[in-house]
């Protein structure tokens, strides 16, 4: 199944989801390098390689159904603020989500508005029953983002997520159809 963007892009007026563009990718590599962004995700620094395909790998992801990864930019402007991805399981009426705002932007709330107008999209326009995301336990800024943007605690998960090689706890929350 192919993922059509939405048109116009989702924003609340302070942020905007868009479609991933190559004048984005400075930032994108500069936000790779951020020590915080390495010690919560699994991905490293984007080496050369990965910076020139990162355009078509979103797109690819768009295509094929796999995924809808946004920028999260600003709504004045335009200037990228971080990523957030609607990442599609094999249960097609199910989906994660997965953010990460750039070190200059931390602090602003983007990160909640980002995954609310996400998760509303996906359960509004593409009918789907369940949005879950989850955060490390000691990821309290990670946490705090999505109960801010009304997702619902469910439990902890035990050496669920794995990050650099390492087993830990995450905190997995959920939206679901009926919440709204």
């Amino acid at each position: 199944m192919q993922l059509i963007p939405p048109q116009p892009p989702l924003t609340d007026g302070e942020i905007v989801l868009r479609l991933r563009r190559e004048q984005d990718m400075g930032a994108i590599v500069e936000a790779s390098r951020d020590p915080e962004t390495l010690r919560r995700l699994d991905d490293g620094p984007l080496r050369e390689e990965a910076q020139r395909q990162s355009v078509a790998r979103a797109e690819r992801q768009w295509a094929t159904g796999k995924g809808a990864p946004f920028v999260i930019a600003d709504a004045r402007d335009d200037r990228p603020l971080g990523l957030v991805n609607l990442q599609l399981r094999e249960d097609a009426a199910v989906a994660n989500l997965a953010v990460s705002v750039f070190p200059e932007a931390r602090g602003r709330g983007i990160a909640a508005r980002a995954l609310r107008l996400c998760a509303l999209w996906g359960l509004r326009d593409l009918g789907l029953a369940r949005v879950a995301a989850e955060a490390a336990v000691d990821n309290h800024a990670s946490i705090r983002a999505i109960e801010k943007a009304g997702f619902h605690r469910e439990g902890i998960l035990r050496a669920h997520c794995e990050t650099q090689g390492e087993r830990h706890d995450c905190v997995m929350f959920s939206l679901v159809a009926a919440d709204l």
